[in-house]
């Protein structure tokens, strides 16, 4: 059960924006340009989803700069690219970010979600994992970066999800405490059982229908409905 609250944070990859799906259609497109690539385009998601799953958490720890992992994904994406120059690896995760960029999409009721929540009068930010300048992007160009949302990225603050620093820093910026706030994001570990165990309140956005915790809905409709009724 939900206790009052004062302030919203919400996940950005998966929770308000269809990275996903952006990605695994940029990785089929992408993979064709590779030399000696054979697979299908469902073999090209899943590497690189892999890779992603592999190298992106190593620059969330601060173990790598974002060129860094960008160079690794590459790098291990086939075995004609074990060797190629950073100049070259940069060059061709470029060309992924050119096709990754055309697919950017909102996932459905994410502005719905935001606009009810500032409407009642909830301080509401993003909490999440990656580059400032990316992720400010992708929020303006999907319609959602609202002049009252505010924004917090891992290499802004410092810290990255899970870490409770991350939680309290994102409170801080949003001058709520951490039990009269809500975390609404779609990695259970990192943004619903981190953000209990730094106080918040959480839901989790389980789109897979994973069966992860008891609270947990598929649609943000839901979630926005949970959280504030009917209209």
């Amino acid at each position: 059960m939900l206790i009052a609250l004062d302030g919203l944070l919400l996940d950005l990859d998966d929770t308000l924006f269809d990275h996903r799906s952006a990605a695994n259609l940029a990785a089929a497109q992408f993979a064709r340009t590779i030399p000696g690539w054979h697979g299908t385009d469902r073999e090209a998601a899943d590497r690189w989803l892999q890779l992603e799953n592999e190298h992106f958490p190593k620059y969330a720890r601060g173990e790598c700069s974002l060129r860094e992992q960008h160079r690794l994904r590459v790098r291990d994406f086939h075995r004609s690219l074990a060797e190629i120059s950073d100049a070259a690896a940069d060059a061709i995760f470029r060309s992924y970010l050119t096709f990754y960029e055309t697919h950017w999409r909102p996932l459905p009721g994410s502005a719905s979600l935001i606009a009810r929540a500032l409407a009642a009068g909830l301080k509401v930010g993003v909490l999440t994992n990656g580059d400032e300048h990316q992720q400010r992007l992708k929020l303006e160009r999907i319609g959602l970066l609202h002049r009252q949302l505010l924004v917090f990225t891992s290499a802004e603050l410092g810290v990255a999800k899970p870490s409770a620093r991350a939680y309290e820093l994102a409170c801080a910026g949003l001058h709520t405490a951490p039990e009269r706030t809500l975390m609404v994001g779609d990695n259970h570990e990192n943004d619903v059982a981190a953000a209990r165990a730094a106080g918040l309140q959480a839901i989790h956005f389980d789109r897979a229908g994973a069966g992860l915790d008891p609270l947990a809905h598929a649609t943000l409709a839901e979630i926005e409905f949970r959280i504030f009724g009917g209209a």
